[in-house]
């Protein structure tokens, strides 16, 4: 049973996909978690998922697989939070391979837009998708802004 419901759920994943592209391959970071906000709230069908209500939705805390997966259930997605291992070489990198038009930045965060994330915010007159932010070995690369705490 549990085999028919992660088909089932790969199938709607591949099906949904385009709601909330995300071009950029981050699987390969060292120690990787997803947090993904939500304003749906339902009980999420994938084990070992950490939910938490937020008064407004819910955060899921999962793996980058899972994340693939709930992308594709959940419509109401509002933002996603990457956060993996890293230093200062590697958050620069990334910023480079997304190739980002910067909006605000300095050495340990930036706000900006690029074209591997769809959703978008207005800031300040300004279209921006992706925030990140580095931190003592941990990086968090935020689509459209980081929520949460980091």
């Amino acid at each position: 049973m549990k085999r028919f419901i992660v088909f089932l759920l790969l199938g709607v994943f591949l099906f949904s996909i385009s709601f909330f592209k995300n071009s950029f391959d981050f699987s390969k970071m060292k120690n990787l978690s997803v947090q993904v906000f939500t304003s749906d709230k339902q009980i999420c069908a994938l084990d070992d998922i950490q939910t938490v209500d937020n008064g407004e939705g819910q955060i899921l805390f999962c793996n980058y697989e899972q994340y693939q997966l709930v992308s594709g259930l959940y419509k109401n997605i509002s933002g996603v939070t990457f956060v993996f291992d890293g230093n200062k070489q590697l958050f620069n990198e990334i910023i480079n391979s997304l190739k980002i038009k910067m909006v605000e930045e300095n050495s340990s965060d930036f706000l900006g837009y690029t074209n591997n994330f769809d959703s978008a915010v207005s800031y300040c007159g300004k279209k921006v998708n992706v925030q990140g932010y580095y931190n003592d070995g941990k990086i968090y690369i935020g689509t459209p802004l980081l929520l949460g705490s980091y």
